[in-house]
């Protein structure tokens, strides 16, 4: 046997090693890879199913703050038409209540400042 052979069977052998690692790596990896994929396509009906349900909750939301909206509206118009007719029916009693309003609002703020 040579004295130099032993080196490169040594060395030889370290490369076939880090060859065979490098290939059980990739075969690794091309399996992890593969179940990633098979994982988001199961995963993917449920995320459109979450999805489409979100957006269908979000439309609701909306329509829900519309009409709301709507009716905050219409009861404001109502109370204000309330407030005109009364004010024109009773001018005096108005504006003593307007006073009278005015007048503890000066004083609760005059307190404030004290």
């Amino acid at each position: 046997m040579n004295p130099q052979d032993t080196p490169d069977k040594s060395a030889d052998a370290t490369e076939r090693t880090i060859e065979t690692a490098r290939r059980y790596a990739n075969e690794a990896l091309d399996r992890a890879d593969a179940g990633v994929r098979n994982l988001r396509e199961d995963v993917q009906p449920a995320i459109d199913a979450l999805s489409a349900r979100v957006q269908e909750l979000a439309e609701r939301g909306k329509a829900l703050a519309s009409q709301t909206s709507a009716q905050t509206r219409e009861k404001l118009n109502e109370y204000s038409e309330k407030t005109s007719t009364y004010v024109a029916q009773q001018p005096l009693k108005s504006m003593a209540i307007a006073a009278a309003a005015g007048a503890a609002l000066a004083l609760l703020l005059g307190r404030r400042r004290d």
